[in-house]
């Protein structure tokens, strides 16, 4: 039986990074070292750039960013693989990246997920473990850190992209799809992520695992592979207090046995009643998956998803319609009288027309990252 273990966001920012940099792997993941080192292969999202120096790129939502000698403690701790494929991995541009990865290596560890253009970044992970060949591919939703051919950046998530990788890796053995993607502190996978993770499995992936909601999100068993919806944060200090479900997460252990794949979730508690990721006790064991059980049931009911989904959207419009119009501060307070003020339903209808038809949607694109390669 081969045993992979595979977690969630890690962002050695905050007091921990001190642990990180003097390679302390107790001090950071405590009781789940034992679950790493047992594991014949162990791969691990690192959620910010290592760096010497801070070079921030100019972007929407937080630079992340900690000291290049932070990857003595994943050494330390025993992972395998990092995982760059993520919103954050090129917050310190090309110069950022190029750091990690080259701190990565030195410390004898593999990378994935990213490189120095969109061909570097789409080469996936291949290792042998006993007698199987296991493939780690990975890919990230488009936001700030996206590589192209020139670009330096994160492999970035494209079905046509990944039925290519699928058609070219699958046959030389187990193959295992890591997705960073998700709506933040949203408790359950959108349909379309749901849709698009069970498109994998279809097309042959062996499981599929997601991480970015900095939230545990429930999984399933989808034509007997797993589809883990969200792992939550592994080690991720928030600058401000959180919900709670910021401080909870689990990691998965995946089993492969003459061609049986096997899932079982380790929860923990990170960054809140101690420094680092710690095993929950049996009782919140117990609660934790009474919950990701009831959450599972419920995604069984697809009116359920949609209708769930719809929910949020709809406390959620005023917010994303004012960014979409680009209302200054000011304007956002008022965006309440603003928005049917200054708006109509043609004027809205126009914008669905962009953001919902394929080429409009490419062409806004283009024209947003050419005006952002001009500065």
């Amino acid at each position: 039986m081969i045993r992979i273990i595979i977690g969630g966001d890690v962002c050695p920012m905050g007091r921990i990074q001190n642990a990180f940099v003097k390679g302390n792997a107790e001090e950071i993941f405590h009781d789940l070292l034992k679950e790493i080192a047992n594991a014949d292969l162990s791969v691990v999202n690192l959620e910010c750039p290592l760096i010497s120096q801070a070079t921030p790129i100019t972007k929407a939502g937080p630079i992340l960013g900690s000291s290049i000698k932070c990857v003595e403690g994943f050494a330390a701790a025993k992972w395998n693989v990092l995982n760059l494929a993520n919103n954050h991995s090129y917050d310190h541009g090309a110069s950022g990246l190029r750091e990690t990865l080259g701190a990565i290596k030195t410390a004898g560890l593999n990378a994935v997920g990213a490189g120095l253009n969109i061909e570097e970044a789409q080469i996936p992970y291949i290792t042998q473990i006993k007698d199987k060949r296991i493939i780690i591919y990975s890919m990230a939703e488009r936001e700030f850190s996206f590589a192209d051919e020139d670009t330096p950046g994160a492999n970035p998530l494209d079905l046509i992209n990944f039925a290519h990788a699928i058609r070219k890796y699958k046959q030389q053995g187990t193959f295992i799809m890591l997705i960073h993607g998700g709506k933040e502190y949203y408790p359950y996978p959108s349909p379309e992520m749901v849709k698009r993770c069970r498109f994998m499995i279809d097309m042959g992936a062996d499981a599929v695992v997601c991480c970015h909601t900095h939230c545990p999100l429930p999984w399933e068993l989808y034509a007997g592979k797993p589809i883990v919806y969200g792992l939550g944060n592994l080690v991720f200090e928030a600058a401000r207090k959180q919900l709670d479900t910021w401080y909870k997460g689990y990691l998965a252990c995946l089993t492969f046995d003459d061609g049986n794949v096997g899932f079982e979730a380790i929860p923990y508690y990170q960054s809140q009643t101690c420094l680092g990721a710690q095993k929950m006790d049996k009782v919140a064991q117990e609660n934790f998956f009474a919950e990701m059980q009831r959450k599972s049931t419920q995604m069984t009911n697809r009116n359920f998803l949609h209708y769930q989904w719809l929910k949020y959207c709809r406390q959620q419009k005023e917010m994303y319609l004012s960014g979409l119009f680009a209302y200054n501060r000011p304007m956002y307070k008022l965006r309440k009288i603003l928005l049917p003020l200054f708006h109509s339903e043609e004027a809205l209808l126009g914008a669905l027309l962009m953001v919902q038809c394929e080429t409009h949607r490419e062409i806004l694109d283009t024209i947003f990252r050419d005006k952002r390669q001009e500065e």
